[in-house]
């Protein structure tokens, strides 16, 4: 093969090709378009995964920022079902029935754990939560949510079925704005240091302080009587009685029938007393009981 080359000098140059030399000039450019095409898709691809990359980067801080509010608010979900459990073991003793069967309990609160690792896991940096163990913790507080339910439900229904003594039921704290001082069971008694045990819950306050009347009932006797100084004792019915001592002002009489949350007297320190104070006892069928076992709503503050 021939290729004429005009020259500036007007000359014309011969040049000759073999078929095998112009076969590997064109394998050269071949190879040549195909480096720098590969060099332009690499350069492309490279840009594509960077900016993927920085993409799937902000999506995984953003999915980590998700989990850890999650992870947040099922704790907070957790803190608040504890609470539930322990107003539903109150509720329980206030309506006389059973506490929840510990094993049913268990099965709420534990359960089987996620042996299996989350795929989501992969893709969360070392040291952060784990989806596998969020998932535990959202199967365990649907669980808790589930038992509270049920258990609400048996609350409801005694509750409904039994509302009369309930009503006769004492359940509140006597007083606003005091403090526990002497509870019940053995203590040194503030006059002749001798060991003696304590019938009741001393509610420290200062003078005038209304008292209220912790259920439905009629007052047994409202008078001054020993140590107790001026005393108020109330029947509930269905076995309840309480008493209230200490008292400066009495505003019922004997027969009188009160409500739950009925101011009865004021804050005393009356009796044998060192300090101004309200002095309260429950007791069932004639039997003194801890006080604190029967406040499941309260006033102090």
């Amino acid at each position: 093969m021939k290729l004429l080359i005009l020259q500036e000098d007007s000359e014309i140059k011969e040049v000759s090709f073999t078929k095998r030399r112009l076969l590997l000039i064109v394998v050269a450019c071949l190879f040549l378009g195909a480096g720098l095409l590969y060099l332009t898709l690499d350069t492309v691809t490279n840009t594509m995964y960077q900016v993927k990359l920085k993409h799937v980067k902000e999506n995984n801080t953003r999915l980590v920022s998700l989990l850890h509010r999650l992870q947040t608010r099922i704790d907070t979900l957790e803190v608040n079902l504890t609470g539930l459990q322990s107003q539903d073991a109150a509720i329980r003793t206030y309506a006389d029935l059973p506490q929840m069967d510990k094993d049913i309990m268990q099965l709420g609160i534990g359960g089987r754990r996620y042996d299996k690792t989350s795929e989501l896991d992969f893709l969360i940096p070392s040291g952060d939560t784990r989806v596998s163990s969020l998932l535990f913790d959202i199967d365990r507080v649907a669980r808790m949510v589930k038992l509270e339910r049920l258990s609400y439900e048996k609350l409801y229904t005694a509750f409904k079925n039994n509302s009369a003594e309930i009503e006769a039921t004492p359940s509140i704290i006597p007083v606003h704005n005091g403090y526990f001082t002497d509870g019940f069971g053995w203590r040194r008694d503030p006059f002749n240091h001798e060991n003696r045990f304590h019938y009741g819950q001393d509610i420290a306050s200062r003078k005038g302080i209304p008292v209220y009347a912790t259920a439905d009932g009629q007052v047994l006797y409202a008078k001054r009587r020993g140590g107790f100084g001026l005393v108020i004792a109330i029947d509930h019915g269905y076995g309840y009685e309480t008493l209230y001592g200490h008292l400066s002002v009495m505003d019922v009489r004997a027969g009188d029938q009160v409500t739950r949350g009925q101011k009865i007297a004021e804050v005393g320190n009356t009796g044998r007393s060192t300090a101004s104070h309200l002095h309260y006892e429950v007791h069932v069928d004639d039997m003194p009981q801890n006080p604190l076992n029967y406040f499941f709503s309260g006033y102090l503050e």
